[in-house]
This record gives structure tokens, C-alpha cells and sequence, in this order.
């Protein structure tokens, strides 16, 4: 009598990870970029609030804050803040509310989050070329408005070489050893304008 061969297992289907193009990653960057413009205008206050002089916060009376201040205190408060903006939502979920909108996710190659140490590093590998862009464009022209508009270009720089390498991979992704991918859709979930009002299905 012929023994019956068991058929195997089908084996699970295999899921693709889609990276992230560059435009979107562009868009959720903008709509965090207000969020932390609000949270360090907040921060900026604080800081002036407390750098100000009694008599001189007494009397209301507006105060030129040294450069100093503004260099070693005030720009390095803000890009702390912002670099724990991004830590945090990087290590809980690995989405920042930007990134929620637009279904993104930034992870590590083998699919863990982010430890704080791996968002600190991703944001420090962001800022390489927008820094070396900013030095530049201080040592050509001493103008303030010249020096930002350096860090944008050096910021945006850096999503340039995702087409460059034709990898889809940004200066600071592979850097940091970190993708960003395209979350997929769940149909359980309508969501409204701008990810905003979200419904979610029986």
C-alpha cells in the first residue's frame, strides 16, 4: 500500500518593502518643519524670557540679545529640541506625525525602530552637509540671510542623492544605516484631508 506524501506547507507570501520617494519624504518633512517652528518659537521665549535683564523685562522695553547668546545658547537649544522631536516619534513608532500623514517610516535595515542613540546619529548625519553649506556661505558673504538660505540648500541636498546613488537612498540614510519606507494602506482606515479626522472601519 503507497504511502501518501504529504504535500508542504505553503510557505507565506513575501512582503516587498517599498522606499520611500523623495518628494513625499519632502512634503512630511515640511509638515513636521511647523510643528517644530512652533515648538522652538516656544522654547526661544522661554530662553529670552529668562536671559532678559528684571529691569529691563520690568520697564517692557526690548532687548538686543549678545552674539553670543544667540550662537551658544539659543541656535544649539533649538537643534537639541529638534533632534528629540525626532528621536522621540523615531523610537516609539518610527513615524513622526509628518510621516503618519504621508504612511512613511523610517526603521533599520533588518525592520527594528530606531534606539535613541541610532535617531541622534540619523539627525547628526542630516546635518553634516547643511552645516558644511552654512560654514561656506558664512565665510563668503557674513550675512545671516545668506547662511540660512545655505542650510536649506544643503538640507535639501541631501534627499538630491537618493537620485544620484539611484538607490533611493538620502546622504543621511546611508549614513545612519536607516531606510524609510512606505507603510501599506490599511483599508480598515479612512482617513480625511492631510491625515486629519481619521475613521476607522468595523
Amino acid at each position: 500500500m503507497a504511502k501518501k506524501v504529504k504535500n508542504p506547507p505553503p510557505s507565506p507570501p513575501k512582503t516587498t518593502v517599498e522606499l520611500a520617494r523623495t518628494g513625499v519624504r519632502l512634503a512630511a518633512v515640511l509638515y513636521d518643519g511647523l510643528l517644530i517652528i512652533a515648538i522652538n518659537a516656544i522654547l526661544a521665549a522661554i530662553l529670552i524670557g529668562i536671559a532678559t535683564p528684571a529691569e529691563v523685562a520690568a520697564k517692557h522695553q526690548a532687548v538686543v540679545l549678545p552674539d553670543w547668546f544667540r550662537h551658544f545658547v539659543l541656535f544649539p537649544a533649538m537643534v537639541l529640541m529638534t533632534w528629540v522631536f525626532y528621536g522621540y516619534f523615531w523610537r516609539k513608532t518610527g513615524q513622526t506625525l509628518g510621516m503618519q500623514t504621508w504612511r512613511l517610516k523610517v526603521i533599520k535595515p533588518n525592520g527594528q525602530l530606531l534606539s535613541w542613540s541610532d535617531a541622534f546619529g540619523r539627525c547628526a548625519a542630516a546635518m553634516i552637509l547643511p552645516t558644511i553649506c552654512g560654514l561656506a556661505a558664512n565665510m563668503l558673504y557674513n550675512n545671516s540671510g545668506a547662511f540660512a538660505l545655505s542650510l536649506v540648500f544643503g538640507f535639501v541636498g541631501n534627499y538630491l542623492w537618493a537620485w544620484i546613488n539611484g538607490r533611493g537612498l538620502a546622504w543621511h540614510d546611508q549614513l545612519s544605516a536607516t531606510v524609510v519606507i512606505r507603510v501599506p494602506v490599511d483599508p480598515r482606515q479612512q482617513r480625511g484631508i492631510l491625515g486629519w479626522f481619521s475613521k476607522d472601519e468595523d
